[in-house]
């Protein structure tokens, strides 16, 4: 058996309003194992950290207005990060730091992305941003004209199915409802 310690707890009955210590001898083997508790350190900076970075990454996902996600996006990392430094030190639940952190993270590198984006838009000079938009409009002169291309051979089997139509003719067409009469003329 080894030495003894001594654990000191204090029980309160509601309905007999009594307050009972008792001393109970515990063998320091079991001080040791009992759980520690879970502590809300770090909670509320988590829960701000989360719904900056939830921000964040909405924002980030929006064309030309991204870049502004940076700002929420660096505040909510700087929240997680306290949060699961205090949630450490103090026992406290992780978890929600540390998604926090993940989707912060993820929305200010999107953002990054983008500010990226644009100032190598902005880096390039004249004649580079000349030539990309020459290039687009002749990749959809192109496109239009091979569109052009089947319009003028859909014409094509057009007349020559008209020219099959005899001239000075009349032609009715009957539906449930209704009866169209044509008369084909020549000019």
């Amino acid at each position: 058996m080894g030495a003894f310690l001594f654990h000191i707890g204090a029980k309160s009955f509601r309905d007999k309003k009594k307050l009972v210590i008792f001393i109970k001898l515990v063998e320091p083997e079991q001080i040791f194992k009992m759980e520690k508790i879970k502590t809300n350190a770090g909670h509320g900076l988590g829960v701000a950290g989360l719904i900056l970075g939830i921000l964040s990454l909405f924002m980030a996902f929006i064309p030309c207005v991204g870049v502004i996600a940076i700002g929420p996006g660096v505040i909510a990392i700087v929240l997680s990060i306290v949060g699961l430094v205090q949630a450490s030190k103090n026992n406290g639940a992780k978890g929600i730091n540390i998604a926090a952190l993940v989707i912060s993270s993820l929305g200010t590198v999107v953002a990054c992305v983008w500010l990226f984006v644009f100032v190598g838009i902005a880096s390039l000079d004249d004649d580079q941003i000349e030539g990309m938009v020459e290039d687009v409009i002749e990749e959809v002169i192109r496109e239009t004209q091979s569109c052009n291309t089947d319009l003028q051979d859909e014409m094509n089997q057009l007349e020559e199915h008209l020219d099959s139509i005899k001239i000075d003719e009349t032609v009715i067409i009957k539906t449930d409802s209704s009866k169209i009469k044509i008369h084909i003329e020549k000019e």
